[in-house]
């Protein structure tokens, strides 16, 4: 589990991945939906967590353990293969 920095931290690294390219995709939406009731976070969250320092973020994120970075590459990889899905 992550703790409240790291969520953040991870959600936000997310919300980025997903404001790549300005489009929203079905596929992004339906996995953002799985991450959202997985890591247990609405919309709100997600914006307050958009609004955190980048420099804030990399610190949570480099402070992880091998095994939470291993999992945010996994969702990370999982969000890029959704974004490749059709558009809305």
């Amino acid at each position: 589990h992550f703790n409240q920095a790291e969520k953040m931290a991870v959600v936000k690294a997310i919300a980025e991945t997903i404001d790549l390219d300005d489009q929203y995709k079905l596929g992004e939406l339906m996995y953002l939906d799985e991450l959202m009731n997985t890591l247990d976070f609405d919309a709100r969250y997600m914006e307050k967590a958009k609004q955190l320092s980048s420099q804030k973020a990399v610190q949570a994120l480099q402070a992880m353990t091998k095994e939470k970075k291993e999992a945010l590459i996994i969702m990370i990889d999982k969000m890029a293969l959704a974004i490749s899905s059709v558009m809305l």
